[in-house]
């Protein structure tokens, strides 16, 4: 494959996973907004004289509308991880397909994010050494600390851990005697905080790869800064 060629696919997947990334944001804050309106809304059933309940319309409109934003949610996060891995493991090919060693293959950066405790450190230094190649730096640097790579997963990894401690609890509820309790606008706290963090971490890594791509693509992507 030609370079011209792979830039090309680079910035197209780059483009792509802009847009299914802000697809997400927008999802997520509707998501975050429906999910506070049904915790705390009054609980209010208007009876009228018919005896048909008022509020029942009202009700069952916010449960379909949660549903349906919970869906596409669910598909934003499966369109999200497929643009970000298809971009990062051609992110990487373009860099060693220029003759550039690189500590992170292409296919091992990938198959790293879906294995248990390797994923909470291999996909970071891989990023971290994918934007420092891509932006020129020598071997020696090529794990020099970069501040929007350090963001992006700090905020990934505290909403990661924070969904873990509400999957735990969930599972300790439903599967044991135990009942974990916590009040709920600490349960809506918690999960709106871990959700407003991903979108924090998809917007980063928007940043990231739009970085990326344009360093690969400009004149800091050039042979002889890998010589």
């Amino acid at each position: 494959m030609s370079t011209a060629n792979s830039l090309e696919r680079l910035a197209f997947r780059a483009k792509a996973m802009k847009v299914i990334g802000w697809s997400f944001i927008v999802l997520t804050l509707i998501q975050v907004g429906l999910n506070g309106y049904v915790a705390f809304r009054t609980q209010e059933i208007v009876v009228t004289a018919g005896g048909d309940q008022g509020g029942f319309s009202q009700l069952l409109t916010t449960a379909v509308a949660l549903v349906a934003v919970t869906l596409l949610w669910l598909l934003a996060v499966l369109a999200v991880m497929i643009a970000a891995l298809m971009w990062i493991h051609r992110a990487h090919a373009n860099i060693v397909e220029q003759g550039v060693p690189m500590d992170h293959s292409p296919g091992w950066t990938v198959t790293s994010y879906f294995i248990p405790f390797i994923n909470l450190v291999v996909p970071f230094r891989a990023m971290r050494e994918l934007h420092n190649r891509s932006h020129g730096e020598i071997p020696e640097h090529a794990h020099s600390s970069v501040d929007d790579v350090g963001a992006w997963w700090t905020a990934y990894m505290v909403a990661f851990f924070i969904q873990l401690g509400l999957l735990f609890k969930l599972l300790v509820n439903e599967l044991t005697n135990l009942i974990l309790y916590t009040p709920q606008w600490m349960e809506f706290a918690m999960s709106s905080f871990s959700s407003l963090l991903f979108a924090a971490a998809v917007l980063l890594l928007m940043k990231l790869v739009s970085a990326i791509t344009e360093a690969q693509r400009g004149s800091a992507h050039v042979g002889a800064a890998f010589e």
